[in-house]
């Protein structure tokens, strides 16, 4: 059973669930839909989804949240004790008591998926002294996990130091083949239906809008750079702001959420991917992002800034561009190198490479493979 906050699978979700299907396991994912936006029961790529409706929140509620999160535990675990899992594997912090809570009346074994560093995460929505309880939140709770995944060898190395084990690493690796399948008709049709001329260079931000993110000055760099579209799909607590933004620029749109199924199209659809972070966000050093595996998926470059897992990734595959300071000038600067296409070709295939070597969805496929039979083999030996 996989236990989210995220009223959507996301793209990892998505290939973990798929990963374990594969391996013959039944998956429920049970998460928190706040705003009571989807159906409370679906059936979605061979697994299924439940939604707990009877909590109803925000997100970006900040502290606030703290009144609503316990409830929500409490209708996940009512609803995981019907299904009676043989495993709970929890996303994200905010789903670990819930998991624990499993654990100690099923018997069975938890796993922790840290997505990120989730106090570091949470150090831009509340005060100090909160971020400072979830760390020991966190560390209290790692006691009680029998196996945690991180997606960012940072926080990997950090869990280890600590003396939690086991730790492995699970970055966000998107399916290769649904990438290398698009058809260049579709691109072209959807490059077409943008607005996009085949000779316009198109610079594409897809991902959430959370607060961690440096959008501001990719649109501020639009101004600087009229002969180039900016297109972004996302969502999040910065959409109003980046809305009012690019409103007031002719070369740049904003579409609203894009669904997972059309990553692929889209991906394949721009020229330059952009991602960067916020310079004073403490888990910048701990992130890994979708973006980053899917751009090298699609063999298109990626320009962001050298931080932590960010940095250290595309400096070891040589798929991009990085920037100390994301400011519009420095991102501007960036673009205008990638209108070279002999320059994009390369950085893209390097990504290509190193997706087709490393970030794939078999490399999850057997790791998970691995942890769920040991679990198995320990439960067949007690």
């Amino acid at each position: 059973m996989l236990l989210t906050n995220a009223f959507r699978p996301d793209p990892r979700v998505e290939r973990e669930a798929s990963a374990l299907l594969e391996l013959g396991h039944r998956v429920t994912l049970i998460c928190w839909d706040r705003r009571g936006e989807l159906s409370a029961h679906e059936r979605h790529n061979g697994f299924e989804i439940i939604r707990v409706h009877s909590v109803p929140s925000t997100y970006g509620s900040g502290w606030r949240q703290l009144f609503y999160t316990p409830r929500f535990w409490r209708q996940a675990i009512r609803l995981a004790l019907q299904i009676s899992p043989q495993a709970v594997h929890c996303h994200d912090l905010d789903t670990l008591y819930a998991g624990w809570q499993l654990k100690k009346r099923l018997g069975c074994p938890l796993v922790y998926d840290a997505h990120e560093h989730f106090p570091a995460l949470m150090s831009i929505y509340l005060p100090g002294f909160l971020v400072r309880a979830l760390v020991t939140w966190e560390r209290f709770l790692l006691r009680q996990v029998d196996y945690t995944i991180t997606a960012s060898t940072v926080l990997r190395d950090e869990f280890l130091r600590l003396g939690f084990s086991p730790v492995i690493t699970l970055a966000n690796y998107p399916d290769l083949d649904q990438y290398i399948s698009v058809p260049a008709s579709d691109v072209k049709s959807l490059r077409s239906s943008l607005g996009v001329s085949p000779q316009q260079l198109l610079v594409a931000y897809i991902g959430g809008f959370s607060l961690n993110r440096q959008l501001l000055p990719l649109i501020e760099a639009a101004d600087l750079l009229p002969e180039v579209q900016f297109h972004l799909w996302g969502d999040g607590h910065q959409k109003q702001r980046l809305q009012e933004a690019a409103v007031k620029r002719p070369n740049v749109i904003y579409h609203g959420w894009l669904s997972p199924a059309g990553l692929p199209l889209h991906f394949k659809a721009a020229d330059v991917i952009y991602y960067c972070l916020r310079d004073d966000y403490p888990g910048a050093v701990y992130n890994a992002p979708n973006t980053l595996s899917q751009a090298m998926a699609a063999g298109r470059p990626i320009i962001a800034n050298q931080v932590g897992d960010l940095g250290r990734i595309i400096k070891a595959a040589n798929c991009g561009l990085l920037i100390d300071q994301p400011t519009s000038e420095t991102i501007a600067a960036a673009i205008t190198k990638l209108k070279n296409p002999q320059l994009r070709q390369r950085l893209g295939s390097n990504g290509v490479r190193f997706a087709q070597t490393t970030y794939n969805t078999a490399s999850i496929q057997d790791a998970l493979g691995q942890l769920y039979r040991e679990f198995s083999e320990d439960k067949s030996n007690s």
